[in-house]
């Protein structure tokens, strides 16, 4: 039974490509009769996951009860007739042929079982039944649970709001000094009367403190924003539907209060917000002599002077928000007839790429042609709203408490959009108000300036192919919540676990991240990958492709790629080596990257990954994909206001600069090219990039496009990270 137990979770994993559902992370691992002696179930990983032949055990018990109750019955009415049976030589004869009959059965079932549990059935990848690299078992008193709403204790949404006065903008936020070393100390006294921990908050030189108009309407919105904060509300349930219905204590709320009393004759108030404001052209770029000093920009270009290259894209992200009691349906009215672009609950919004003169309109879901509102859109005004309540007071009476909190929620947020747009000059795509973000950020000063990481995760050398006696080869041997354990452990030692030091080159890996471009924040890190980590990627690649073959049996000609597949940190202790360096490059724990049990600490306090599933790429001629931006909207009830933080793409093969494949940022900010930056795939290459700005608003300047392979193909890594959880 254990053995057919452990064969069942190997084919449920085996067929699950995406990113596992299940918590437990657990191992592929086939448990033979002969290793049962000398593994106990609970000392291979299975202490890890929940028991669930549990109720199988109970039913189990449940029919021997009854079939016994059944027999008892039987015994009363026959008790000589059983034993005249077992005696009886004919029927004995019969009795003996069935159990001979039963034991070749037997021994066929479990040559079948061990047969299987050999070679994958999905994948003929051979995975270990016993582990070469041993797990300490850790005892635990309680069971691994699992958690719905992943509680970020240090986590406040408004962090960044600031009624109270500052030392010298007692007339208002509008008042204070406008240099940078003065924004710096200035946000950070700001955070420190918001209690905020200041050795954890990196303050962008770039941020500075602004004053919003703060409509006096909308007070009550912002004290709930603070009372979930509190109770940690993180879906709004309780607050949506005025379970608190009490007023906060918060010291800024109470400043908002008193503001707003003496201000009873104006209809705003003013409140301090942080606002990243791109810098000077000019600064971009620098260079120094021989001796250190720094060039001045005519140095640079011969006395030429500066001027940005103008763009031949003009895409940007276009946002739509519903402001209406029922779901609706946008469409892209294309060349020939519309196209669906998406479903709209109520009180949300959705975003798209787009260009200036494409014309979008939203509709009932039950019927496409009829446009309840038409849009021309620009980049000057690339968010759009449909208000059915504004002008019909009729329709806001009928609203819930719910649904009027949900629509003050937006109409607060697009009236902080028209301040921070004249502000920075960007559109504000973010949900009002969202903190900085809580990852640490590069900061990218000018072209060709260079950062040094060093990583313990040194590269691999060689393939780890040591096999056990059953020919079993230790690379694909699955990580468990037991592995990580001892990680941890052995981190607070100051010792490595898992390292394989024999099939990796000694002492720590140095990294370069070398800024490629400025706005966006672009990074280009050389010799990410070893040739042997390729191997195995491009490897798992194929063994875990998720691409379905057309109708004549080929693959897919798809343009966004002919093999796709996604790998979990777990699957190999490569890949968990290459998460854990992709975190050193970010200087973000490693832990976060990884789902992680209640008993191991972080100071996130989430036990879920903020990475997703690494995703890998095939390209081969004629395919790539059109400008995107990485960045995701969330849902006007998430507290945390998640996003895709950061990008890791890293490339698996080299591709000639004239064979297309390149990777373009098609919008990054350059004195010399007209189509933006572009980045030829180079084998190991990889680059970090971030899809959000460091006041949390998206940088709708990261958008970026693979150019359409000519000739060969393109492979290619990608790994997202979230801030401040994953969505």
């Amino acid at each position: 039974q254990q053995t057919t137990y452990f064969h069942y979770l190997s084919t449920v994993n085996n067929n699950c490509i995406g990113p596992s559902n299940n918590p437990t992370m657990s191992s592929e691992l086939y448990i033979e009769e002969d290793e049962m002696n000398k593994h106990d179930i609970d000392q291979v990983g299975a202490v890890y996951t929940y028991n669930t032949n549990e109720n199988e055990d109970n039913d189990t018990d449940d029919e021997h009860t009854s079939h016994h109750g059944n027999d008892e019955e039987e015994d009363d009415d026959d008790d000589d007739g059983i034993l005249s049976y077992l005696f009886d030589k004919e029927h004995a004869k019969q009795h003996l042929f069935a159990i001979f009959i039963a034991l070749i059965a037997s021994v066929i079932s479990y040559h079948h079982i061990i047969s299987d549990s050999d070679t994958s059935p999905s994948h003929k990848v051979p995975f270990h039944s016993s582990l070469p690299i041993h797990t300490r078992p850790i005892e635990r008193q309680i069971p691994l649970k699992t958690t719905k709403a992943h509680h970020h204790h240090a986590f406040k949404r408004t962090e960044s709001l600031f009624f109270c006065p500052l030392n010298g903008a007692e007339n208002g936020f509008a008042s204070l000094s406008d240099n940078t070393n003065s924004f710096q100390n200035q946000i950070q006294a700001a955070l420190s009367l918001n209690g905020n921990d200041m050795d954890r908050i990196d303050i962008d030189p770039n941020l500075q403190l602004y004053q919003f108009n703060f409509p006096k309407e909308y007070t009550d919105i912002v004290n709930d924003y603070f009372i979930a904060d509190e109770r940690m509300d993180d879906f709004y349930n309780h607050t949506l539907s005025d379970e608190y219905p009490e007023m906060t204590d918060h010291a800024q709320f109470q400043c908002l209060i008193d503001i707003t009393i003496t201000n009873q004759q104006k209809s705003t108030v003013p409140m301090g917000s942080i606002a990243y404001v791109q810098p000077p052209f000019a600064s971009f770029f620098k260079n120094k002599d021989g001796k250190g000093k720094a060039l001045s920009v005519s140095d640079i270009h011969y006395g030429k002077e500066l001027k940005k290259a103008s763009l031949t894209y003009t895409g940007f992200t276009a946002k739509f928000i519903n402001l209406s009691p029922k779901p609706l349906h946008l469409f892209w009215e294309g060349k020939e007839k519309p196209k669906f672009r998406s479903r709209i609950q109520p009180f949300e919004a959705f975003t798209t790429v787009t260009s200036p003169g494409n014309t979008f309109y939203i509709a009932p879901t039950y019927d496409k042609d009829h446009a309840l509102e038409r849009w021309t859109v620009t980049a000057d005004e690339a968010v759009l709203a449909y208000d059915s309540i504004e002008n019909d007071n009729e329709v806001y009476m009928r609203l819930t408490k719910e649904e009027k909190k949900l629509y003050e929620m937006q109409k607060l947020n697009m009236k902080y959009g028209q301040e921070y747009l004249a502000k920075t000059q960007r559109s504000w795509l973010s949900m009002f108000p969202r903190p900085m973000n809580m990852h640490f950020m590069w900061d990218a000063q000018y072209f060709g300036q260079e950062y040094k990481v060093l990583s313990a995760q040194s590269h691999f050398l060689t393939m780890p192919l040591a096999k056990d006696r059953k020919g079993h080869e230790e690379i694909w041997r699955q990580l468990d919540y037991a592995d990580y354990d001892v990680m941890a452990e052995k981190k607070q030692q100051q010792e490595n676990y898992l390292n394989l030091k024999k099939y990796r080159k000694e002492g720590p890996l140095e990294l370069s991240l070398k800024v490629v471009s400025v706005a966006p924040r672009v990074f280009e890190i050389d010799g990410f990958l070893s040739d042997v980590e390729v191997e195995h990627l491009l490897d798992m690649a194929l063994i875990y492709n998720a691409t379905e073959p057309d109708d004549e049996g080929k693959k897919s000609r798809k343009k966004d790629g002919i093999t796709n597949a996604w790998i979990r940190r777990e699957m190999s202790p490569i890949v968990d080596a290459i998460y854990h360096r992709s975190a050193d490059i970010m200087k973000i724990n490693e832990s976060l990257l990884r789902d992680r049990n209640e008993y191991e600490h972080t100071e996130l306090n989430t036990h879920h990954s903020i990475a997703e599933a690494m995703h890998l790429t095939q390209f081969i001629e004629g395919q790539g994909y059109f400008p995107r931006s990485d960045a995701k909207l969330s849902s006007a009830r998430n507290r945390y206001q998640p996003h895709r933080f950061a990008t890791v793409m890293f490339f698996l093969n080299d591709v000639g600069e004239d064979d297309g494949g390149n990777t373009v940022f098609p919008l990054a900010v350059n004195a010399e090219h007209h189509d933006g930056i572009r980045v030829v795939p180079k084998k190991g290459k990889a680059l970090l990039f971030y899809n959000i700005l460091p006041d949390g608003n998206a940088d709708d300047l990261s958008h970026h496009l693979s150019e359409f392979v000519q000739e060969g193909e393109k492979w290619l890594g990608t790994l997202f990270v979230w801030d401040p959880i994953i969505d």
